[in-house]
């Protein structure tokens, strides 16, 4: 808590140095000493802190409004002693009208300006606050004798120019600002830097050096390279491209020497190069999102195809599959009885005996996976979590020789039993087995013996209590290198693996059967290294959610 309170006091006195610092550099032919310049960049600030924090800046911004009339302006010595109420009244008018204006708008935009109608929105609410604020702001000082009240429209119009100029500049980098990604060094875009700062520099040179004729037509050249880098850069380069435009126009301004009454025709000149191109930058910025969601969504669909044919080829191969699969079950059946009847030695019956046991099993998936594809349900039925792990336990023992893992169990005695279909949730476990081990199997022949390093090779099938009510997780755990960068950034999406022979189905698949069955699909990196896939799947009384059913 200390150091929450400790960054806002700090905000405190950062933010008025700020605002003291560009209320000085932009106190240029200004109307009497009071808050009119060409370009008035602490209005930015104070609109961009609005919308951020909302009425609380109110008197934050007052107390930085005050301070700059007294350190910036010295108003105490060209004001009367009985108008000194003046500014203090309208620099709280400023700074309600920005608060509540930043209020309205932290309601309807997004603080990052994602969207072109939040750029629109903030330019929009921001010259009509501006005009009313000005109104009230211009009249207070005319009532107190420094303006006369014939000159009150142009004194108004400069003084909104120059309000809403340093709103489209600076505003949009205060609020972007946080979300701005970190500055790459490279040469490529150093040069490119230097070129762009060298063309807005040789347009300010035609526009106020020697060659610049009084009517300033070159001013129009400015747009070019801002537009150029607006469309190069999106929303960022627009407003780092007008902040660095509108900071050179004020310098060469000074340089110069123009003329003050001059201002008023420069002001609107940079009001329109200032709203042109931060709308233009968030066009871009617009567009390139929008060419990335529709990226993103033609590769989903092109997923979305290759899982229809895949579903496809499933229905076409389990029903090719069934009527082979069923001649060699026949084939096997026969076999074993012949060897019966002519007392074949026990261990041929025992070879015979599994193989049929496999291929009955090999029957059932196909079956399943059929009724799966045509039906989008299978069979369920109370399944005892022990037996279930058992079984793959056993299915899994080829698994482990050829890749040379350890694979045990860990279930606790008392869990209930689930409702789901046999043959699916073994494909699962299995699916997840044959992962950890092909993992820890890879170097095999170039490693240190599996004697010698068992615990380094260690696959566990786990099952215990879910956190959720009326939920039992089942898990593999292994002991194997972890999952690669390109796998865990899209660890469940189909087509993706590091396998030279993979499809990238195996994962994708497992989530399919567990939400399936009304469960989820997780993965975490182990304590002591590797991987843990876990996953739930409701007790047999629970429904979908682990509610009675």
């Amino acid at each position: 808590m200390s150091q929450i309170v400790r960054r806002k006091w700090m905000f405190v006195p950062a933010y008025l140095a700020v605002h003291l610092f560009l209320d000085w550099i932009s106190f240029i032919h200004a109307v009497s000493s009071i808050n009119i310049t060409p370009w008035n960049p602490p209005a930015g600030l104070m609109m961009g802190v609005s919308v951020l924090f909302g009425v609380r800046t109110v008197p934050l911004v007052w107390l930085a409004l005050t301070a700059a009339d007294l350190v910036v302006r010295d108003l105490p010595i060209t004001l009367q002693p009985m108008t000194l109420w003046a500014p203090f009244l309208a620099n709280g008018i400023v700074a309600a009208g920005y608060g509540i204006a930043g209020w309205l708008l932290r309601r309807a935009i997004d603080p990052g300006l994602s969207r072109l109608r939040d750029i629109v929105l903030l330019l929009g609410v921001s010259a009509v606050a501006v005009l009313g604020i000005g109104l009230c702001f211009i009249a207070i000082h005319t009532a107190a004798g420094l303006f006369e009240w014939t000159n009150f429209p142009e004194v108004l119009l400069r003084y909104w120019t120059g309000e809403v100029i340093g709103i489209a500049v600076l505003t949009p980098l205060v609020l972007i600002g946080r979300r701005m990604p970190a500055l790459r060094g490279s040469w490529s875009g150093a040069a490119e830097t230097l070129a762009q700062g060298a063309l807005i520099g040789f347009t300010l040179w035609l526009d106020f050096g020697p060659l610049a004729s009084s009517q300033y037509e070159h001013f129009y050249l400015l747009f070019l390279p801002a537009i150029g880098i607006a469309v190069r850069h999106g929303l960022v380069g627009a407003v780092i491209a007008s902040v660095a435009t509108q900071a050179g126009l004020i310098a060469a301004i000074q340089a110069t020497g123009v003329d003050t009454a001059r201002m008023a025709h420069f002001q609107l000149l940079m009001l329109t190069l200032a709203v042109t191109i931060l709308l233009l930058g968030a066009v871009v910025s617009e567009r390139r999102r929008a060419e990335d969601r529709l990226r993103v969504r033609q590769s989903d669909l092109a997923h979305a195809s290759r899982l229809i044919e895949a579903g496809e080829m499933t229905a076409a191969l389990a029903h090719e599959l069934n009527q082979p699969l069923a001649a060699t079950m026949g084939y096997a059946r026969a076999a074993r009885k012949v060897a019966r009847l002519e007392g074949a030695t026990p261990r041929l019956t025992e070879i015979l005996d599994k193989t049929v046991t496999q291929a009955e099993r090999a029957d059932r998936v196909i079956r399943s996976l059929r009724d799966f594809v045509r039906k989008g349900a299978s069979d369920r039925a109370p399944l005892p979590v022990a037996t279930l792990i058992a079984d793959c336990l056993t299915l899994a023992g080829p698994l482990a020789s050829r890749h040379a893992v350890e694979i045990v169990a860990e279930v606790d005695p008392a869990l209930p039993a689930i409702g789901g279909d046999a043959v699916q949730l073994q494909q699962a476990i299995l699916n997840l087995v044959r992962n950890a081990a092909e993992a820890m199997g890879e170097g095999v022949d170039s490693g240190p013996s599996v004697q010698a390093y068992p615990a380094r090779r260690r696959i566990v099938i786990f099952a215990c209590p879910a956190a959720q009510p009326g939920f039992v997780a089942i898990g593999v755990r292994d002991t194997g290198p972890g999952l690669a960068e390109v796998v865990e950034r899209n660890l469940f999406a189909p087509f993706v693996t590091t396998k030279p022979t993979g499809m990238g189905l195996g994962l994708s698949i497992v989530r399919t059967i567990v939400e399936n069955h009304g469960g989820s699909l997780t993965a975490s990196s182990g304590t002591d290294g590797g991987t843990v896939f876990q996953f739930t799947i409701p007790a047999h009384a629970a429904g979908k959610n682990g509610e009675p059913a």
